[in-house]
């Protein structure tokens, strides 16, 4: 599925803002929407998404994407 425009607004900041962490020293970390987060906080748990439950559910029709992949 192609990138909206919005979608391409959002990863252009995304990307811009990990460069000005980089830049700022902040080598080992996550970019969020407001924070930057450490890594090695970002990646101490394993969290899984239940393929059947809401969330999931709600993905597969934002996207568009098939519920099976073949």
């Amino acid at each position: 599925m192609p990138a909206c425009p919005s979608d391409s607004i959002y990863c252009w900041n995304m990307a811009r803002d990990a460069v000005h962490a980089a830049m700022a020293g902040n080598t080992e970390t996550i970019i969020g929407r407001f924070v930057h987060v450490p890594m090695q906080l970002a990646t101490r748990g394993r969290r899984q998404v239940d393929p059947s439950g809401d969330l999931w559910s709600s993905v597969i029709e934002s996207t568009g994407q098939p519920r099976i992949f073949a």
